[in-house]
C-alpha cells in the first residue's frame, strides 16, 4: 500500500511538471482598436516575458508560450526590476490547448494596459481547418446564413460553424441584425464569399464609431502561414 501511494504521488508530479511545461502556439489581434492604443505588448508567465504584436486587421506571428500555468499577464513593457503593477489584465491559456488566438477588447478603464484579452482555443481538434468561428461584439442580436449553416448569435456570444460547403469555393453569406425595438432585421451583408478548407476564418460584428448598425469584418488564419488576409 505505501509504495502505492508513493507511485501515485510521483505520477501526479510528474503530470503536473508535464502541465506546467505544455506549449502553446499564440496569435494576437486588436479588436476596433483607437488610433491610440498600443501596437505591442509584452505577455508575461512566471517572470519570462515575450513580445507580441498587435495588428489591428490580421494576425500576428505566432510566439510559443507556457500553457498551463495561471495567470498570464499583459504589459505595455517589461517591468523594470520584476514588480508587476496592480490591475493588469490576465488570461490562462489550458495546458491542453496547442494553438490559442488572443483577442484584445478596448478598455479605457484599463490604465495599466487599455485592453480585456479573451483567449481562443485554436487547436486544430477544437477549431479545425474550414471551421468559422463569429463573434458578436455589438448590441444588436444576429442572425446568419453562410452556405448550408444557420445560426443566431446573441449579443456578446459567439458561435463556432462547421464549413458552409464541401471542399473550397464560393457560398453565399447572408447575415442580419436587429434589436429589441426592431420589427424587421436589418441586411448587414448580402454577398458571394470564397470558403478555404485550409484555412480558419474568424468573422467580428462591431458596432461603428456614431452609428447604431454594426459592420461585419473579418480574417483568416491559415496554418501554415503568418500572413493572414481578410475574406
Amino acid at each position: 500500500m505505501h509504495s502505492t501511494f508513493i507511485a501515485l504521488i510521483a505520477t501526479c508530479l510528474l503530470l503536473s511538471a508535464h502541465s506546467a511545461s505544455a506549449k502553446c502556439k499564440v496569435k494576437a489581434i486588436f479588436i476596433e482598436p483607437l488610433d491610440e492604443v498600443p501596437e505591442t505588448a509584452v505577455l508575461g508567465v512566471n517572470q519570462q516575458f515575450t513580445d507580441i504584436d498587435l495588428p489591428k486587421r490580421n494576425l500576428s506571428d505566432s510566439v510559443e508560450l507556457n500553457a498551463g500555468e495561471s495567470p498570464i499577464i499583459v504589459l505595455p513593457s517589461k517591468p523594470i526590476g520584476g514588480k508587476i503593477p496592480p490591475g493588469i489584465p490576465h488570461f490562462t491559456i489550458p495546458a491542453t490547448w496547442s494553438s490559442c488566438i488572443l483577442l484584445f477588447f478596448h478598455d479605457p478603464h484599463n490604465k495599466v494596459f487599455p485592453a480585456k484579452v479573451i483567449p481562443v482555443n485554436a487547436s486544430s481538434a477544437d477549431f479545425p481547418l474550414g471551421d468559422t468561428l463569429i463573434f458578436n461584439v455589438s448590441e444588436a442580436t444576429v442572425a446568419a446564413r453562410l452556405g448550408t449553416e444557420v445560426m443566431k448569435i446573441l449579443p456578446g456570444k459567439s458561435v463556432a460553424v462547421k464549413p458552409p460547403r464541401r471542399g473550397s469555393g464560393s457560398y453565399l453569406a447572408a447575415i442580419d441584425c436587429f434589436f429589441p425595438s426592431d420589427t424587421e432585421p436589418t441586411a448587414l451583408c448580402r454577398s458571394t464569399w470564397q470558403h478555404e478548407a485550409e484555412a480558419r476564418q474568424i468573422l467580428f460584428i462591431c458596432p461603428q464609431a456614431d452609428e447604431k448598425i454594426p459592420r461585419v469584418w473579418g480574417i483568416l488564419d491559415r496554418e501554415n502561414t503568418s500572413d493572414p488576409t481578410a475574406p
